[in-house]
């Protein structure tokens, strides 16, 4: 039976299964199920030719269901039960009384800038939701397409989207400069010739030696000096706060330091293409009312701080 194709079964024959290995008798089962006797005794014989086994044996006056009779009569139930979850119709989400799950897989670019913003919503709007969140890495991507993740929020250098996902931009996050406040360095504007002067914080996800900005500035015959690469974006701001250096970096990180530790926040002395910020999420879960409400959260903004939901709205209305 290791070659038996489900797919290729009568799925109307299952009801008949079930019941005849229940009631143990045709009759029995022709009742349960409202039809006539003749009617089940004929899809005994179709299920019979199906399994390849007599299923129900003649045993005194009564049948017996064989081997394989049984072993079906345990696990039937349940994955009736799993078939029939699976063919409904989904029922609506309701936030306010849900009690559920979601895995968000992302970096902390996330945390720093959104997730105190996302706390307060889902403590306002779904008070019974947990959320989960772990560090994006590849084998997040395997993850994502087998459905154990709900969503990733990350930046647009990730590769071509597998199939098996959905890819979406969300906004666009220009770029600005952090320093301490008192920065001996730079007067009322910082120019180019004290941005290069100046050692740098490097945030590199991806552990890459160089960013948009050398990039940006070896078109214009130019480097910089990097004297720190850091993975973390929330790691930058407290390098730069104990430091003479400066760091460029997506402006929603450098405005949320500049609440947390009172930087200074300026524009870059040369022209930067914005960092795009990328959702991911899996094509098998776009008929899903609940995870097409969390993912809604981001995509539309709901739970975003004002100043990203601008960014959204922004690449939004660039989209239209």
């Amino acid at each position: 039976m290791s070659d038996f194709d489900v797919r290729a079964m009568n799925l109307n024959l299952l009801p008949a299964l079930e019941a005849l290995l229940v009631e143990g008798s045709v009759g029995g089962a022709a009742r349960k199920l409202h039809v006539s006797q003749s009617a089940m005794s004929h899809s005994l014989a179709k299920l019979r030719a199906v399994f390849d086994d007599p299923l129900l044996v003649a045993d005194g006056r009564g049948l017996a269901p064989t081997p394989r009779a049984t072993q079906l009569l345990a696990a039937l139930p349940g994955a009736l039960d799993v078939l029939a979850r699976a063919i409904a119709v989904p029922e609506p989400f309701d936030p306010k009384t849900a009690t559920r799950t979601f895995r968000l897989a992302t970096v902390d670019y996330f945390e720093l800038t959104m997730l105190p913003h996302v706390l307060s919503y889902l403590a306002a709007h779904a008070p019974n939701v947990t959320l989960e969140i772990e560090r994006f890495t590849p084998a997040t991507v395997a993850a994502l397409v087998a459905g154990d993740v709900d969503l990733a929020l990350i930046g647009a250098s990730f590769p071509r989207s597998p199939a098996g996902l959905r890819k979406a931009t969300l906004y666009r996050d220009p770029f600005a400069v952090i320093a301490r406040a008192d920065h001996p360095a730079i007067g009322r504007r910082l120019d180019l010739d004290t941005y290069l002067a100046l050692s740098h914080v490097l945030v590199s996800i991806e552990g890459r030696r160089e960013g948009a900005v050398d990039r940006a500035l070896a078109k214009l015959g130019k480097a910089r000096r990097v004297a720190l690469r850091v993975p973390h974006f929330v790691s930058a701001p407290l390098a730069v706060l104990a430091s003479d250096t400066i760091c460029t970096i997506a402006s929603s990180v450098a405005h949320r330091a500049r609440e947390l530790f009172g930087l200074r926040v300026m524009d870059p002395p040369i022209d930067l293409e914005p960092a795009s910020v990328v959702s991911l999420w899996p094509r098998r879960h776009d008929g899903d009312p609940a995870r097409g409400w969390f993912r809604r959260l981001f995509i539309a903004g709901h739970a975003a701080p004002p100043a990203i939901r601008s960014l959204i709205r922004r690449e939004r209305g660039r989209k239209s």
